[in-house]
């Protein structure tokens, strides 16, 4: 399997989870609760936030470990650590 398919199979779940996350928080933050939002109780909302956060998690850690080297590179261009190659170029791959 290519590194850009694994990227993808990745990203486009922890997008998901990500909206999911910032949807239901923001009705738990704002929304009353009695209210329904979209047809769902809060109490569902807050399954929903609950149950979307751990595989986000996962999800963002399995995302950072892919992209380790490219944050390190990134990292270290920026803050001038790595004074040998300054004019390196940083790709994900």
């Amino acid at each position: 399997m290519n590194r850009t398919l694994i990227n993808y199979i990745v990203d486009v779940p922890l997008m998901v989870l990500t909206v999911l996350e910032g949807l239901s928080g923001i009705i738990l933050q704002f929304g009353s609760r009695n209210a329904s939002y979209l047809g769902m109780s809060m109490f569902s909302w807050k399954h929903i936030h609950l149950v979307a956060g751990l595989p986000m998690v996962v999800l963002f850690i399995i995302h950072l470990a892919l992209h380790w080297r490219w944050v390190v590179c990134v990292t270290k261009k920026n803050f001038g650590l790595n004074k040998n190659n300054a004019a390196q170029t940083c790709s994900v791959e």
